[in-house]
């Protein structure tokens, strides 16, 4: 996602305008191919061993989601030992990635909501730190 930055693609194919926007794709997309990913592992190691529970890989991403957030119900449980053992990964991951994330993306917010507004006349950012006297894009003195 930083090339993403050096290129600005972010501005023309996902419309992103704002830095703190970045960040909250950065998260979705992080957590979705995570997810992504361990419901493909997770197919391939249990499928053939659990067809009852593991049918196709909607199961699967509804197994890692349900279990990556902790629910666990408990309708689809791994059979196999390396099943077991990534789902033990898939839970470490739920309970150490997915937070950590998320505080990421809600320290963004709170940054954002303590921002002022004193729009710079040179490159029309209107989003400042409310004791700032430079613009902090372009380093032109606000009034």
């Amino acid at each position: 996602m930083r090339i993403i930055r050096f290129w600005e693609l972010e501005k023309k194919y996902l419309g992103v305008k704002a830095g703190e926007n970045i960040v909250f794709i950065r998260v979705f997309l992080t957590l979705f191919s995570i997810i992504f990913i361990y419901a493909g592992l997770i197919y391939q190691m249990e499928h053939h061993v659990n067809g009852d529970g593991l049918k196709n890989f909607f199961d699967a991403f509804y197994f890692v989601v349900v279990t990556m957030t902790t629910v666990g119900y408990g309708d689809v449980t791994p059979l196999s030992q390396p099943g077991r053992v990534m789902t033990l990964f898939m839970i470490l991951t739920g309970v150490l990635f997915i937070p950590w994330q998320l505080s990421e993306f809600v320290g963004q917010i709170v940054k954002k909501v303590g921002l002022v507004e004193k729009k710079c006349e040179q490159c029309n950012l209107s989003r400042h730190d409310p004791d700032a006297q430079f613009c902090k894009q372009c380093g032109n003195k606000l009034r």
